[in-house]
């Protein structure tokens, strides 16, 4: 394992919010302002809105609602890409002994939406309905129509997902609705666009292109076998990484998600990017107040395990208790960093040898040195995430004078965004503007000591960085 557990109490800060960020899913169950706020209260940093559920005029909608909230609340727009689904299902039907699917609009059989799927299929393959809730085998294949047996039945509703592990199906990188969502995304200033279904390398660089002078950044969703067989590829041209447990969990052996998802958050913070776990979280809680054992011990193990952030799905976009969801998550989260502290980490990021050399050693000095803070004065995430995967038991201060940066830093763990207009290029003096702001809103002492990490020049990121341990009085004397 990569943690050491310890007894005492990881260092209060952050107004009593957990270091790992808590994502929530924005619907029909937190659209009202009062409900939002409450969340934001509780723990949500960053807003996830599903492309899947909305159009342009829900876009916007949201971010204006998150924005006259707090402007430090990061969007992020969750692309719909391409799934096939049961289509042309007026009601719901129960599925037993035997069902016929197809792509043909005049078959009696269910029809789904990928075409000619019948031409993929062998005799012997599984077909998964809703999730894997419904198992079929394909038994015969007549024309276009594909007979199965039914393994495990159930009760089918509308536009559920149809999944066949294992199966190499040729999809678009982008459908027309994904890049009319990405459109709206830039339009509305979003932050992150996640992306689905992230198959290699090359589907991430066709958003990155799609983006162009854009300055979202991309967050490349883990959710079947080709994307983690293509997962060091993808994590190099990504800015984040989501751990989508959902389809993944239908595409792949359940009982290898837990160990799938403990290697690639430690993949993610040895490249110093960040990693989101999402799905069913605290799935319970769609129709209950208070969470179950298994689901508080699976949010305490994907904080343990060193993920930088969570994310609340159904629970806080349709569920009954969207306030309480986010409340217990981090209730969770703030108790389980009490209880560990996970180790150094080993090999070079984005940032390069010396930012790393100096990050490492700043969160080193902050176990040795008594030093309460770590300020980061860079426009480069690439610095941030470089401090951050050590994760520190004291707080980083993430300072920058792009407001879109400092809303992107937002989903490192540990780190506290500040937003700085007008921040000098001149080192000493964009120090002492950093150090007071933070100082103003509470979370310094004047007797603090603190690591601050710079560049020598602090707009150009390029240059090199330079490690300074100071008292915050000394600085503001």
């Amino acid at each position: 394992m990569n943690f050491l557990y310890t007894v005492e109490s990881s260092t209060a800060h952050m107004n009593n919010l957990a270091k790992t960020k808590i994502v929530a899913t924005i619907g029909p169950s937190s659209w009202d302002e009062t409900v939002l706020r409450n969340m934001h209260r509780n723990g949500m940093q960053l807003a996830r809105i599903n492309a899947s559920f909305a159009d342009f005029e829900e876009l916007d909608r949201v971010a204006s609602l998150i924005r006259k909230i707090s402007p430090r609340i990061s969007l992020i727009l969750d692309t719909q890409g391409t799934k096939i689904r049961v289509k042309a299902l007026e009601k719901e039907i129960e599925v037993k002994d035997s069902l016929v699917i197809s792509s043909n609009e005049q078959s009696q059989g269910i029809k789904i939406t990928y075409p000619n799927l019948h031409k993929h299929l062998n005799i012997g393959n599984q077909i998964l309905l809703d999730d894997g809730n419904i198992e079929l085998k394909v038994t015969t294949i007549e024309g276009e129509d594909i007979v199965c047996e039914v393994i495990q039945g159930g009760i089918l509703k509308p536009n559920k997902t149809v999944n066949i592990p294992s199966m190499n199906l040729v999809f678009p990188t982008l459908t027309e609705k994904d890049k009319e969502d990405i459109g709206n995304a830039i339009k509305l200033g979003y932050d992150f666009v996640c992306l689905s279904f992230v198959r290699d390398k090359n589907d991430v660089l066709a958003v990155k292109e799609l983006l162009e002078d854009s300055s979202i950044k991309i967050i490349s969703k883990i959710e079947n076998q080709l994307g983690l067989d293509s997962f060091d590829e993808i994590l190099k041209v990504s800015d984040a990484i989501m751990i989508a447990r959902g389809d993944l969990g239908v595409e792949t052996p359940l009982e290898d998600l837990p160990i799938l998802q403990k290697r690639m958050i430690y993949q993610c913070r040895a490249a110093g990017k960040p990693v989101i776990v999402a799905t069913q979280m605290l799935e319970s809680m769609r129709e209950n107040i208070r969470p179950t054992r298994a689901e508080v011990s699976d949010v305490a193990n994907a904080v343990m395990d060193g993920a930088d952030a969570l994310m609340l799905s159904a629970e806080t976009s349709t569920g009954k208790n969207p306030v309480q969801a986010v409340e217990y998550m981090n209730r969770i989260a703030l108790k389980a960093e009490s209880v560990m502290q996970l180790s150094p980490i080993y090999g070079n990021t984005e940032a390069g040898i010396e930012s790393d050399a100096i990050a490492k050693n700043a969160c080193f000095l902050t176990q040795n040195l008594d030093i309460n803070s770590i300020i980061v004065l860079s426009e480069s995430s690439a610095t941030v995430g470089s401090v951050t995967r050590h994760r520190p038991n004291v707080p980083i201060y993430s300072v920058s004078s792009s407001i879109k940066k400092v809303k992107q830093h937002n989903l490192y763990k540990g780190v506290k965004t500040f937003y700085i207009e007008q921040l000098a290029d001149d080192r000493d003096k964009a120090i002492a503007q950093a150090v007071e702001t933070i100082y103003t809103h509470g979370e310094l002492d004047l007797r603090d000591k603190i690591a601050i990490i710079t560049g020598s020049s602090i707009k150009d990121c390029t240059s090199d960085s330079i490690l300074e341990i100071v008292t915050v009085k000394d600085i503001l004397d």
